[in-house]
């Protein structure tokens, strides 16, 4: 099956090597390097929680302690795989959650997560393959509980093939269990960020660029336009009451997208319109656009307890983050922001700023309680840093009142 997330990765490293072999050495030393961030050790006001593995996107679980992170293969890095994996705020210790040791068996749904599914009662397409293989590297991830009580967890997979892979989020005993329930592939064309589940099973996700557009002196021309500024990408929708329908979103066309939130009653997307610089606003039934906001290169969005938004901002340079991708799997100093942004009038404030260690380039913020933990599509470790309300502006000053 094609390799995606390994194509993805060549390409940006083609795109990376074109950019850079025109500068003048003096230029590109300061412009592809980031401050370094050494050892996974904690400064004041930072603590840096280490053990990961490019630890990308972050999730709540409904306990209130524990975290689902993805831990995404490292770019660039042929038949590099990836994790999901619980963390325990608590006891600060990391679990597997898939893939795991434990020999798959016939669940009492009746999936056959050695395979495929041995009847209706799966969550995905009726033409899912079968598990993901070895390769499995999730990007972004959601977390959603479905119309009939259960709890769905999608992920996002770019390694072996693009697709959405399924979950059951499960309570086994003390502690939290995924099993697989299916799964939806893409077409050749779709090059999947983050996705958004809906409590129909459904999910709503952004496409950055056509991965099966023709490749011009080693890189995909589409990915190149991407950083151009043309439009590459764009929201769409999957219900499994239409499996073979992609319902695009006629407001959402950008270059390269990349995380995406639902407001609580499902009317409403919120998504990042990465090289456009936007976080934009958009009602879900007719795709138009509703409002946007102008942020440094956003990537994941999600919602705080409060009902704000957070999004992670790179403010690095473009180059240095070419460079972060270069190196992946090694942590990143690249400057950074948290903003966060009221749903109602896209009014935004930074929560938080930093550039070098003991770690940069954060690409998601999740509050847990009175903290946020960060994390990045790079390195070894997440970040928790102090989230007090009364540290910010109030509701009524965000909302301009």
């Amino acid at each position: 099956m094609h390799q995606t997330k390994n194509f993805i990765a060549g390409a940006v490293g083609h795109l990376l090597r074109a950019c850079v072999a025109a500068l003048p050495f003096g230029l590109l030393l300061s412009a592809c390097s980031s401050a370094p961030v050494g050892n996974c050790q904690s400064i004041p006001g930072i603590d840096a929680i280490c053990g990961f593995k490019n630890p990308e996107d972050i999730k709540r679980l409904p306990d209130q302690k524990t975290l689902l992170i993805s831990q995404v293969g490292s770019f660039g890095k042929p038949k590099s795989s990836g994790s999901l994996v619980y963390f325990d705020s608590q006891t600060q210790s990391i679990r597997p959650a898939f893939p795991t040791v434990v020999t798959p068996k016939l669940s009492e749904s009746g999936v056959d997560i050695n395979n495929k599914s041995t009847s209706s009662n799966i969550w995905g397409a009726s033409n899912c393959p079968g598990m993901p293989g070895p390769e499995f590297s999730p990007l972004g991830i959601s977390l959603q509980q479905r119309q009939d009580g259960r709890w769905q967890v999608a992920a996002v997979n770019q390694g072996q093939r693009m697709s959405v892979e399924m979950f059951e989020l499960l309570k086994v005993g003390a502690h939290y269990g995924l099993e697989w329930r299916g799964c939806v592939a893409m077409p050749a064309e779709i090059a999947m960020n983050s996705v958004a589940l809906l409590r129909s099973g459904g999910f709503v996700a952004t496409h950055m660029f056509d991965r099966s557009a023709p490749s011009l002196f080693g890189f995909n021309i589409s990915l190149w336009k991407s950083q151009l500024g043309f439009d590459t990408g764009y929201v769409f929708e999957w219900q499994p009451s239409h499996e073979k329908d992609l319902r695009i979103l006629a407001d959402s066309h950008g270059p390269f997208l990349n995380g995406i939130e639902l407001s609580a009653d499902e009317a409403t997307v919120f998504f990042s319109v990465t090289l456009a610089n936007q976080v934009r606003k958009l009602d879900r039934a007719s795709g138009k656009l509703l409002g946007s906001v102008k942020l440094e290169r956003p990537d994941n969005l999600a919602w705080d307890e409060q009902g704000f938004l957070l999004v992670a901002s790179m403010t690095g340079s473009r180059l240095e983050n070419w460079a972060c991708i270069q190196h992946a799997g090694e942590s990143c100093g690249m400057a950074f922001k948290i903003m966060r942004v009221h749903p109602d009038n896209l009014r935004s404030e930074i929560v938080f700023a930093h550039e070098g260690a003991p770690m940069g380039a954060a690409t998601v913020a999740q509050q847990m309680g009175d903290a946020l933990y960060l994390g990045s599509f790079t390195g070894d470790r997440i970040l928790k840093i102090a989230y007090l309300k009364k540290t910010f502006e109030d509701k009524e000053t965000l909302l301009g009142k």
